[in-house]
């Protein structure tokens, strides 16, 4: 299993300045990130992996916000995309499900950013583990990553602005 100093080897090889604080207890979901941190929903992104036969997608949205799935697999142009399964995230990323970070994965994944989340000074998003978060600068992480920026959850998400 990984951990958040692969996704620290992988920054630090990529030159990303980044840091990996602590946080004060552990998230079981980085959906309740904002309220423990006092951060906007729009600033923490939460992790939605996705696979088909063609590899993974992790999507990175907003925390509180619902990702459009069929939006995504429009967007990419893979019908087949569905939802990983906890048990089938280790093997496919490395990574326990809820903590599947952006970077440092076993597989080759196609990352796909909210604009509303790439366009954040600062994101924070799952480090790899549990009791710890990654802090990155949102341009940062959409050019190491290579990722597609685009608006990826449902019009219902509006207010997270």
């Amino acid at each position: 299993m990984r951990s958040s100093i692969d996704v620290h080897n992988h920054l630090l090889a990529d030159d990303v300045f980044h840091e990996l604080p602590a946080l004060p207890g552990t998230l079981r979901d980085l959906s309740a990130a904002p309220a423990v941190l006092g951060l906007p929903p729009a600033a923490v992104g939460r992790p939605t992996v996705l696979a088909d036969g063609k590899g993974a997608v992790v999507v990175l949205a907003p925390a509180t916000a619902t990702v459009d799935l069929a939006g995504v697999a429009e967007l990419l142009g893979r019908e087949g995309l569905a939802l990983v399964t906890p048990d089938a995230a280790p093997g496919l990323t490395g990574y326990l499900l809820p903590f599947v970070p952006p970077v440092a994965l076993e597989c080759d994944t196609t990352l796909v950013v909210d604009e509303r989340l790439a366009g954040q000074d600062v994101v924070y998003t799952a480090a790899g583990e549990p009791g710890v978060i990654l802090k990155v600068r949102g341009a940062d992480l959409v050019k190491a990553t290579s990722a597609i920026v685009f608006r990826v959850t449902r019009a219902v998400d509006d207010h997270l602005g």
